[in-house]
């Protein structure tokens, strides 16, 4: 069984994918903050952010049964 496939970051097949994929565009997202901010609170809310609805997501797409 494979974790993750190529076109899990279009459609993610399961709950590993869907956090793995969020938390990578998180960190793209983080990086690109700093890269713009040069502030680390900044870079450190918008990852928790991320982080925080990432989670949330893919709690509620696996509590209504959407990964089945």
């Amino acid at each position: 069984m494979n974790l993750i496939s190529w076109f899990d970051w279009i459609t993610p097949t399961n709950p590993f994918a869907s956090f793995f994929f969020g938390i990578l565009f998180t960190i793209i997202l983080g990086f690109t903050v700093w890269v713009e901010t040069r502030n680390f609170k900044t870079v450190l809310i918008t990852t928790s952010t991320g982080i925080v609805v990432t989670a949330i997501g893919v709690s509620l797409l696996n509590l209504i049964g959407y990964y089945s």
